[in-house]
């Protein structure tokens, strides 16, 4: 081969190889992404690059992802919901706890007294100034006697609530507002200053429920009370007049001749003195 011929075919090697330069050195630059970083994503079946690069746009990567949760590459909605747009706030709003209902002012109010019957109901208050410090003794004496008695027949009769100061009986009353409501608060238990214990002449037996009707203790009650001068102060067949639910264990003390009176009557106080129970605030 001549010399010239050497040379032309060199020439043509030489542009063989730089075009070849030439065409592989554009294409790895369009394999860069904008910021020289190998591009990645869903179409090489990659969900994220060795530097944690989302795989989504908005989705984070794992070290960004909340509570430590590992990234499963599916895009989370919260992430890429656009933020909703921007209002004038409006002031906070509280709804205030139900509250117990104003009292008569105290110079109003002073004990009621019917037939020498000190009354105590949802129409008759006592003033908040009103508190014997515990039961009186007229009442405690007949309690214990009844207690002996109900012994004697193998029961077994406890005070679980005696007297209470008005003040109690407003907390007590608040949180049964706060939990079930007025309204549903004024059907067992009485606003401050309306309720017989304040007197020092009521006691709640034994087992606060319904279930002490039942029991030998609870039938016994009901029968021989009268004897030791208390009343059953709730029955059930007078809700509707003395305006509380049927409460077993609630006993009143009228003294004998009073209580004896009203049992054999089968009425309830409020219809043997001839009064009603009804809130006027």
């Amino acid at each position: 081969m001549s010399t010239s011929a050497k040379r032309v075919l060199l020439a043509i090697i030489l542009v063989f190889v730089l075009a070849n330069a030439f065409f592989a050195a554009y294409y790895i630059t369009l394999k860069q992404s904008p910021d020289g970083k190998p591009s990645v994503g869903p179409e090489n079946g990659t969900t994220a690059s060795v530097t944690g690069q989302a795989a989504y746009p908005g989705q984070p990567t794992q070290s960004q992802q909340p509570n430590g949760q590992e990234q499963t590459g599916i895009p989370d909605p919260a992430a890429t919901e656009p933020a909703p747009p921007s209002t004038t706030a409006l002031p906070e709003t509280t709804v205030p706890a139900p509250t117990a209902p104003q009292v008569p002012p105290e110079e109003t109010v002073s004990p009621t007294y019917i037939g020498g019957i000190l009354v105590v109901n949802k129409s008759y208050p006592l003033p908040r100034s009103y508190d014997p410090g515990g039961l009186t003794d007229e009442c405690e004496s007949a309690f214990y006697e009844m207690q002996a008695a109900a012994e004697e027949e193998g029961l077994d009769l406890y005070i679980a609530s005696g007297f209470r100061s008005y003040d109690l009986q407003a907390s007590l009353y608040q949180r049964y507002c706060n939990r079930d409501g007025q309204a549903a608060a004024d059907t067992y238990s009485a606003r401050p200053g309306h309720s017989e214990h304040q007197s020092g002449l009521a006691i709640d037996l034994n087992t606060i429920t319904s279930d002490f009707a039942y029991t030998a203790e609870g039938q016994w009650v009901a029968e021989h009370c009268w004897e030791y001068g208390f009343i059953l102060r709730y029955p059930a067949d007078k809700v509707d007049i003395t305006g509380y639910m049927y409460e077993p264990w609630h006993i009143r003390y009228l003294g004998r001749s009073a209580a004896s009176a009203v049992y054999h009557s089968g009425l309830c106080l409020e219809e043997y003195l001839g009064i009603d129970s009804v809130y006027n605030y």
